[in-house]
């Protein structure tokens, strides 16, 4: 009787109170995600992408100037 009590408490909050209601099942739904999703990709094998370079490299001794580009 109790899980048909808790049931009809969920049917009523969802006709009378859906913001609320929502509310509760994104708040309930994160952490689970959170406790599931990242366990499942380490076991398929996900590796995190290569960090995109900050900076270009220095060339190395002086720089030639470009000709042939006069206006």
């Amino acid at each position: 009787m109790p899980i048909k009590s808790i049931y009809t408490s969920l049917r009523n909050n969802l006709y009378h109170h859906p913001t609320i209601f929502a509310s509760f099942v994104l708040a309930i739904g994160g952490p689970l995600l959170l406790a599931t999703v990242y366990p499942m990709r380490r076991e398929l094998g996900y590796t995190p992408p290569v960090d995109a370079p900050k900076s270009f490299p220095m060339p190395k001794g002086p720089r030639t100037r470009p000709t042939g580009y006069d206006d």
